[in-house]
């Protein structure tokens, strides 16, 4: 980098390792570092800098990218097909968008488990690893090569399908803007933070270390005992299977007791209703069965929120084979945090991770990672819910009232 300025890149503390200033560069001169969390941070290559800047306006913290209004519609949708919703999930509305692509000749990026069990994104029209996409990942991918796939796709004037979360959808729309984007299909997932890669890789090794086998296969949302009360499942080398429920696993106690995410996850500038993607996908959580034949029976319900034309036009591509019950977009602010307001770190994060360095995994357990159940609150309100349909509308709407009066409603972001 000869008497160039030192190219310009998001503060570290609002960095969200989307990596769409390393798959900008056309010189191979930002790398993608892992932090000692385990998180991806671009790292400059100074021999190979040109100083041309491309890194800097890629970059969606320093050039946010545009969003939409409030969502076109909210719907509660799930596959009419049993045997693919029961392998989804939530509804299995992906896989459904994903297959309409394919069969127009398109690509779906997604995130995937690689050979080592790692989480990164891919670009593909093969359905058997389109297929292998589905599924909550709670890590966050390495998305830097797929980006520059699904541009280089584009440029040649091909569909393409990218899901993602939020960031990583804003790093796909900065790097198509001078792309034609007529054949750019964004989905982003509700996310409640990106997790560390390095807890993940961890926790994988004490669960093999516990079992004395290889892991083969992973679920972070097994349907097991419910779609609401779900499951990390671990399948192993020597044939067995193990699930532990979301109240104890340490890894989802992690996670879901704010942890392991990434630390700029707590400032997150994209929740709110104006989404960046043409559709946002999530769990429609607090969604109310307001009739018998549309009630939550756990087997897992999709919230869609249409954003764009575009994304309506996805949706309706589909709806034939899609159950989907219209919303009003207030019950599902109320049952979604990232709709409101970004996480909040937990007070004993540094904590937590001083002592994870040193011991690893059990250091943390006992005191950070205990079983942790649901109150009676949570409980009664979910069986209000479930059974709403059982309760005469007018009473049932005046109820759903006074709960979002009592509950200080939820704040449009």
């Amino acid at each position: 980098m000869k008497d160039a300025v030192k190219p310009r890149l998001a503060d570290p503390e609002w960095c969200t390792g989307c990596s769409a200033c390393a798959a900008s560069c056309r010189f191979g001169a930002i790398a993608m570092v892992s932090d000692d969390e385990g998180f991806l941070r671009p790292s400059i290559v100074i021999s190979r800098c040109v100083g041309c800047g491309a890194c800097s306006t890629a970059c969606p913290e320093l050039y946010p990218v545009s969003r939409s209004d409030i969502p076109i519609e909210a719907l509660a949708c799930w596959d009419k097909d049993g045997e693919r919703r029961a392998s989804a999930t939530s509804g299995g509305v992906f896989m459904l968008l994903a297959d309409a692509v394919l069969g127009r000749g398109g690509w779906v990026c997604g995130a995937v488990f690689d050979d080592a069990f790692d989480v990164r994104h891919i670009v593909t029209r093969d359905r058997a690893i389109v297929e292998s996409m589905r599924g909550s990942k709670y890590v966050q991918s390495d998305v830097a090569t797929a980006l520059s796939v699904c541009a280089d796709r584009l440029r040649a004037g091909e569909l393409v399908l990218f899901t993602g979360t939020p960031c990583q959808v804003a790093a796909m729309r900065k790097l198509s803007e001078k792309i034609p984007t007529g054949n750019l299909i964004t989905v982003d997932v509700l996310c409640h933070g990106a997790p560390s890669p390095l807890f993940w890789r961890e926790y994988r090794w004490f669960r093999e270390k516990e079992s004395g086998s290889k892991i083969t296969g992973a679920s972070f949302r097994k349907k097991d005992p419910s779609w609401t009360i779900f499951s990390m499942e671990m399948r192993f080398l020597d044939g067995s299977t193990r699930s532990w429920p979301t109240t104890d696993d340490l890894y989802l106690r992690a996670f879901l007791g704010d942890f392991i995410s990434r630390p700029s996850c707590c400032k997150c500038p994209y929740v709110g209703t104006r989404r960046l993607g043409d559709l946002t996908l999530a769990d429609f959580w607090g969604y109310v069965s307001e009739s018998r034949c549309h009630r939550n029976d756990e087997r897992g319900i999709s919230l869609v929120l249409v954003d764009t034309q575009q994304g309506a036009k996805e949706l309706a591509a589909i709806s034939e084979s899609l159950v989907m019950v219209q919303k009003k977009l207030q019950e599902a602010i109320e049952g979604n945090g990232p709709l409101r307001l970004p996480f909040r770190a937990n007070s004993r994060r540094d904590e937590f991770w001083s002592i994870f360095r040193k011991g690893g995994i059990e250091a943390v357990a006992d005191d950070f990672l205990r079983p942790r159940y649901g109150s009676a609150k949570h409980s009664a309100s979910l069986f209000f819910n479930n059974h709403a349909y059982l309760i005469p509308a007018v009473i049932r709407r005046s109820l759903i009232s006074i709960r979002t009066m009592l509950t200080g409603g939820a704040s449009k972001k």
